[in-house]
Parts: structure tokens; sequence; C-alpha cells
């Protein structure tokens, strides 16, 4: 297979993964689409001569990994995985070196690992558009119309999934608004079920003297 074709099928592979991680609800399932994507576009990154941006594609394939293993672990064992992503990510952009590709790309592997390991629904989705942006340098400088097309795709997708995620918030707040409004209707407080209790007590009046017969 020519050199040319097998760019185009990682990418048009690649886009499919992001936008299909991206458009979905599942923060979960965002991670693991862009993760294998990742690994692909490094294959692509590697084809077009584009050094810097394959090795961060292939951080990013570890850092989807260690964002989701530790997503319910304790918030130091969290730290330290991110800490140790941002490292990896600063050691391979400086191994790399190549101006304001590396500096733009390097840029964009820092943004998603913090939202990776970080944010959430809305927020998380909405960083992956800025994502999209710092590495749409590295696709203009190497000329690659394929990733020029996949990061305004992504960077649409991201948006597409904010206004999603932030949607399905806001069903899922008015939903449960009237039941809690119902549960504090019919659940009274402490302070006035106990002054209730009281009033329902018959007075036993007063206790008997010690003399009395």
């Amino acid at each position: 297979m020519d050199a040319s074709h097998l760019i185009h099928a990682t990418g048009l592979v690649a886009l499919s993964l992001n936008v299909r991680g991206l458009v979905g609800a599942s923060d979960k399932s965002l991670r693991r689409s862009t993760g294998i994507a990742s690994a692909i576009w490094a294959l692509n990154n590697f084809l077009l001569g584009a050094h810097t941006a394959a090795a961060l594609s292939m951080v990013s394939v570890g850092r989807q990994a260690s964002a989701e293993a530790t997503q319910h672990k304790t918030a130091r064992m969290r730290l330290a995985a991110f800490v140790a992503m941002v490292a990896i990510t600063l050691v391979a952009s400086a191994l790399t070196w190549n101006g304001w590709t590396t500096l733009c790309t390097g840029a964009g592997s820092l943004v998603g690992t913090w939202a990776m390991f970080y944010l959430r629904g809305m927020r998380l989705r909405l960083a992956m558009v800025l994502v999209a942006a710092l590495w749409m340098y590295n696709a203009w400088f190497y000329d690659s119309w394929w990733q020029m097309f996949a990061n305004l795709a992504s960077g649409g997708a991201a948006l597409f999934g904010a206004w999603r995620a932030r949607w399905a918030s806001s069903r899922s707040n008015a939903a449960t608004a009237p039941l809690a409004a119902a549960s504090t209707a019919a659940c009274p407080s402490t302070a006035a079920a106990s002054s209730a209790m009281k009033s329902c007590q018959p007075d036993a009046g007063p206790l008997p003297s010690a003399g009395a017969k």
C-alpha cells in the first residue's frame, strides 16, 4: 500500500473514533475511543514526519488509560498519575523539539491531560475543543488536510457533545426538582415533628408529693 493511502486510511479511522467518543454521553467511552484514536494518530503523524505529534499521540494512549484507571482511586493516586503524565509529556516534547509545532502540540497535550484526569461532562468536552485548536497548527505546518479536517470535526463534535451533556444535566435536574419539593413538603422538620408529638401527649399533671397516701 502506498504511504499516502495509509495516511488517508489511518486518518479516517482515527477521526471516526474521535467523533464517536466526543459526541457520546459517556466519559468512559470518550477516554477509551480517543485513546485508541491516539494510537492511530501516532502512526498517521509518523508517516507525515511529525515526530513530536507522533510521540505525544503515543503519550496520549497512556494518559487515557491511566486517567480511566484512577477515576475511582484516591485523590493522591490520581495526582501522582497526573504529574507522571505531565512529566512524560514535557520530556517527549523536549526530545522532539521543533519550535512552534512542538509548543502548540505540547500545550494541547497538557490541556488534554488535565481535562482527562479532572474534568467531566460538558467541561471535559469544551477542553477538548481547545485541544483540537492547538493541534490545528501541527496539521497546517505539515500540510495535512486530513488532520485539518479531523481537528475541525473533532472540535465540532466536542461542542455538540458539550451541548448534549448540558442538556442532559438540565433535563435530569428538571426531573428531580418536583420529587425533591414533594419530599420536602411530605417530611416536616425535626423540630416541627418533635413539637407536634409533644402537643399530642396527655398532660400527666403534677407528681404526687412524698407525703401523699
